[in-house]
């Protein structure tokens, strides 16, 4: 089965010109072997691995060529040879075929997802341990952006000194919650008086994103107050202090949860090359970097992988496999896993595929 996938960069190997099939199966023949063992290939190896009815030389030769072309390299002094991003973009591009989970693996991905679907939080980091475990490589899942999000209800609990606690639920379970302070002068708000003034606001703002609510209440503020009765004027008031500090604002932003950083530990050559692993945890950490590749494959709608420098991330010999999951609101938001550049992507991007169908389905549900 031929992987089905969207990569938002521009096809670098195919402006290199198309491979013969024999250069083709000895790309594939290196790449495999270096998935699985993470060492430099030889042509002895290609040759078995191949099933080419040709000579070491000849194996050799061609693997000249591929490095000449940019798709492998030579490490070191070693005879073999390794892919570089360029030879794995080309593989995944043109040569992979993926693997379907296993029952074992579907099962368990579709019980994990619907056994937490009613705690949406509890979800995600539930998302994030079983890509993790499934895997072998750390994962990440984005959380539902909050302008994104459908509000379903806003309630507002009456607390000491005038202050208010307005509780925003939006359709995918999300729960903010946002203190109030009443205006100097004005008279706190009795009880009833803010359960008219939530229901006011629910019947104004029902099933709207968060972003065009705070956008109908400035254009309901902006109108002449006297035609307000006081309690909707000050429901109004409320709503746009609420909104104004609710998550979707410029300042605040998505929570992004990853799981199994130590997995690059495991990483034979990472382990040996302890500035390396402390540049790619200091990459992780610059969660606004690693929001804008998950962004990316958001705005591709699709499953899309990142190889290399193509990332933005360092080190430069990394890969991610990113997908957006999505309810009937839309794009929620995006799951995926971070590792080396030599990750089985038969396996993993399957995975990933069907934990992100997995967890917007069950959201969807909560």
């Amino acid at each position: 089965m031929r992987a089905a996938m969207s990569t938002p960069q521009t096809k670098l190997a195919a402006n290199l010109g198309a491979l013969d099939e024999r250069a083709r199966r000895v790309l594939a023949a290196i790449v495999g072997d270096h998935i699985e063992v993470g060492e430099p290939v030889g042509s002895l190896a290609v040759q078995r691995r191949a099933e080419l009815d040709v000579s070491a030389a000849t194996v050799r030769s061609v693997m000249a060529d591929l490095e000449a072309l940019g798709y492998l390299e030579k490490p070191h002094t070693s005879a073999g040879r390794i892919p570089t991003a360029l030879g794995y973009r080309y593989y995944v591009d043109a040569l992979l075929r993926v693997q379907t989970p296993s029952l074992e693996e579907r099962q368990l991905i579709e019980r994990s997802t619907l056994e937490a679907a009613v705690d949406v939080e509890g979800l995600l980091a539930g998302t994030s341990r079983l890509l993790r475990g499934l895997t072998h490589h750390a994962a990440v899942v984005a959380a539902p952006r909050a302008q994104g999000q459908r509000l379903q209800r806003i309630e507002l609990v009456s607390l000491r000194e005038g202050r208010v606690l307005a509780v925003l639920m939006t359709r995918t379970g999300t729960v903010q919650n946002r203190l109030l302070e009443t205006p100097p002068g004005e008279k706190p708000m009795t009880p009833a008086q803010l359960d008219e003034s939530a229901n006011y606001l629910n019947a104004l703002l029902a099933d709207l994103t968060l972003e065009e609510a705070r956008l109908r209440l400035s254009s309901e503020l902006v109108r002449d107050r006297t035609l307000l009765e006081e309690t909707r004027a000050r429901a109004l008031a409320m709503g746009a202090q609420a909104m104004a500090l609710a998550p979707g604002t410029a300042e605040l932003r998505t929570d992004l949860l990853i799981e199994g950083q130590s997995s690059f530990l495991e990483e034979p050559i990472w382990a040996q090359d302890v500035a390396k692993v402390r540049e790619l945890f200091r990459a992780l950490e610059e969660k606004e970097r690693v929001l804008g590749v998950l962004d990316r494959a958001t705005q591709a709608r699709e499953l899309c992988i990142f190889i290399g420098a193509e990332s933005g991330l360092a080190p430069r010999d990394l890969a991610i496999v990113a997908a957006p999951y999505r309810a009937a609101e839309g794009i929620l938001g995006t799951v995926g896993v971070i590792g080396p550049a030599r990750m089985d992507y038969a396996r993993v991007i399957p995975l990933v595929e069907l934990t992100a169908r997995s967890l917007g389905a069950a959201i969807g549900e909560s």
